[in-house]
């Protein structure tokens, strides 16, 4: 059985046509918002890391065998291309150490390569004042 966000979504596509892909156009309709929230009520879901996006921002990450101050060897961790340092990316996160040297901008956060095996989605903020 498909899943229902991605039916919804393949729905609204396919009403809208080859100029559906615009996200402003895609906003509109009631099932691509339907989708939307459907996807943000549903629980955290770990998936493989093969299928991460890596131009979302923060990501739940679970790492296995990472020591340190994580949980249950889970991070927040984002993917980071550094085109001067690699010719692709890798992920990070905040579980790096302060090097006690200055770059130009000052201190700055040595990261340890992680090396997640899943992921899942972070639940959404907070509304502001609640």
């Amino acid at each position: 059985m498909k899943d229902i966000v991605d039916e919804l979504r393949a729905e609204c596509r396919e009403h809208h046509g080859p100029t559906g892909d615009d996200t402003g156009v895609l906003a509109r309709d009631v099932r691509w918002r339907a989708a939307a929230e459907i996807e943000s009520l549903r629980p955290a879901t770990w998936r493989p890391i093969e299928t991460a996006p890596k131009d979302e921002g923060p990501l739940l990450l679970f790492c296995p065998g990472l020591e340190g101050h994580v949980a249950d060897e889970i991070v927040v961790g984002a993917w980071k291309f550094d085109p001067n340092r690699r010719s692709l990316g890798y992920w990070v996160s905040d579980v790096g150490a302060l090097d006690p040297g200055f770059a130009e901008t000052g201190p700055w956060i040595e990261y340890r390569e992680l090396q997640p095996r899943q992921w899942a989605r972070l639940p959404s903020r907070p509304a502001a004042g609640k």
